[in-house]
């Protein structure tokens, strides 16, 4: 797999507050904040604005479908500039309440929202 190959598959995951463009179109992750290694992944990402509400949603997006793709292990970490980036990056690091905030966005159908075909 390659940092292209994985921008492929994360430029299927729409903003969340647009819904009509991409994350990867929007800017909020580039080949240049992809690692990729033998057994993991690692995205860092940016969002819109400082004050974006769906900060933790687009970490949690571009895990989820990582993971479901290449079955490997996937670390995310939101970049500085966010006023809730010590939060967000601990709900991405934390297995239980990554699972509890990924239960959260199915079933308000974020999930299935953002993340075209």
């Amino acid at each position: 797999m390659t940092k292209k190959e994985i921008l492929g598959v994360l430029d299927h995951i729409l903003d969340p507050d647009l819904r009509d463009r991409s994350i990867v179109e929007m800017g909020f992750v580039g080949e240049e904040d992809i690692a990729v290694r033998e057994e993991e992944i690692e995205v860092s990402y940016t969002v819109g604005g400082p004050l974006c509400p769906y900060s933790a949603a687009v970490g949690i997006l571009i895990h989820y479908t990582l993971h479901e793709k290449f079955k490997k292990r996937v670390k995310v970490r939101m970049k500085e500039g966010h006023y809730q980036q010590g939060i967000v990056n601990q709900i991405l690091e934390d297995e239980a309440q990554f699972h509890d905030w990924l239960e959260k966005i199915k079933s308000q159908n974020l999930l299935s929202a953002c993340l075209r075909a």
